[in-house]
């Protein structure tokens, strides 16, 4: 996950922790923030998003997310740049842990290989920053070869239904990998088409994404070994992956 990243904001945008911060700041101005995924008891209902961040040591999430979160209605208006945030609506939007739903892997043996929410040893890691829930794959060993899909290609199959909008979360390789030096993707597609593809990426590495999974019936999360020649295996995992 990119842990250090510079971000310019407007003010007004954002809140600290669950209340409105006293901070502000110029539009084009960039500050050096923390990424990453932050959970919320709000009306002791526990809530999660992987928008928020961490600046010298406060969280901070959209207000879109908290407001709507508490059970109320946010509104913006550009023209006045104002927020408004209104009465309890009936319904509050809510997410789905994709580790929650049941998935399958259609290359045979190697689904013995996946786990679910940790590792059977320990959390799942990358970078230092530990997930607690999500999917990992423990089998990548190979360099993927659509030829051979059986033996080569590691990839988790969700039937989603078009019931929801975007999957976020974070896709990574462990910490704990006994393969250190080689490289995956991972390649999410939705239906059959590419949805996203990450960068190439080895043990520690990982990227924070947000992809729009509207009308997808069936998603396929595919990790893809595309260099190297170690036979150890890479153990690759999407952490706090939610679906909205």
């Amino acid at each position: 996950m990119m842990k250090k990243s510079k971000l310019g904001f407007v003010s007004g945008f954002l809140l600290g922790s669950i209340f409105f911060s006293g901070l502000t700041y110029a539009a084009t101005q960039s500050i050096q923030v923390d990424f990453k995924p932050i959970k919320f008891m709000v009306n002791g209902q526990l809530r999660e998003t992987n928008d928020a961040f961490l600046y010298k040591g406060v969280p901070y999430a959209p207000v879109t997310y908290v407001g709507t979160a508490a059970g109320k209605n946010v509104t913006w208006d550009a023209n006045a740049s104002t927020v408004t945030i209104g009465a309890p609506t009936a319904a509050v939007g809510s997410e789905t842990r994709l580790s929650s739903l049941k998935y399958k892997m259609p290359y045979g043996y190697i689904a013995t290989k996946s786990n679910v929410d940790n590792w059977d040893n320990g959390s799942f890691s990358a970078g230092g920053t530990i997930y607690d829930h999500g999917i990992g794959y423990t089998g990548i060993d190979v360099i993927a070869n659509d030829r051979y899909p059986s033996t080569t290609r590691q990839v988790i199959s969700v039937e989603l239904n078009g019931k929801y909008k975007e999957l976020s979360g974070v896709v990574a390789v462990d910490d704990h990998s006994p393969n250190k030096t080689d490289l995956i993707i991972w390649r999410i597609k939705g239906d059959g088409k590419v949805l996203h593809e990450s960068p190439r990426m080895k043990a520690s590495q990982s990227q924070l994404i947000h992809v729009n999974v509207t009308g997808v019936k069936v998603l396929e999360l595919e990790m893809r070994k595309v260099a190297g020649n170690d036979k150890k295996d890479i153990y690759a995992f999407i952490g706090n992956a939610l679906l909205r």
